[in-house]
């Protein structure tokens, strides 16, 4: 069985001390890489998000994904095959939707990073970022036996 403690450390490291000189990765919706949708879980945009984070921490992409799977810190299907899905999404406030590469990361991962390494007392607040009401059962795949999206990271422009 492999330990992922160490790179899960790193990749924690890594986020929280690139949020400290780039705080526009995180919370940001057309900018960041990671927006929390509500209080358990941020959606991350892929394949940057994955892309950028190992970039961060000195690994291979794939690594860091294995990591965040393995460590249940990333959602994915039962078979950890399967964690990326398009996922049509708007800024509050426009009317104007857009489809992403989605993967959902458990906020705990995230907000423990940034308080660890990122210099930040209280956890983010929840981004401006909606999920199209429409999107939620194609997403109730990643969801099974974990905590659901709640009803605030879904709308319609």
């Amino acid at each position: 069985m492999i330990d992922y403690t160490q790179s899960l450390e790193r990749l924690e490291r890594a986020l929280g001390e690139h949020y400290q000189g780039s705080s526009y990765i995180l919370g940001v919706p057309g900018t960041s890489l990671a927006l929390k949708v509500d209080p358990f879980y941020y959606l991350a945009i892929q394949p940057g998000f994955i892309k950028y984070l190992a970039r961060w921490a000195g690994m291979f992409p794939e690594r860091a994904a294995q990591t965040l799977l393995k460590t249940g810190n990333m959602l994915s299907d039962a078979g950890h095959t399967i964690y990326t899905t398009p996922v049509r999404v708007y800024a509050e406030g426009t009317s104007e939707t857009s489809t992403v590469g989605a993967s959902f990361i458990l906020a705990n991962f995230i907000d423990k990073a940034l308080a660890m390494y990122g210099g930040v007392t209280d956890p983010l607040p929840v981004s401006g970022l909606k999920i199209v009401a429409g999107e939620r059962p194609r997403l109730d795949f990643l969801f099974q036996g974990k905590t659901p999206l709640q009803a605030l990271a879904f709308g319609n422009p």
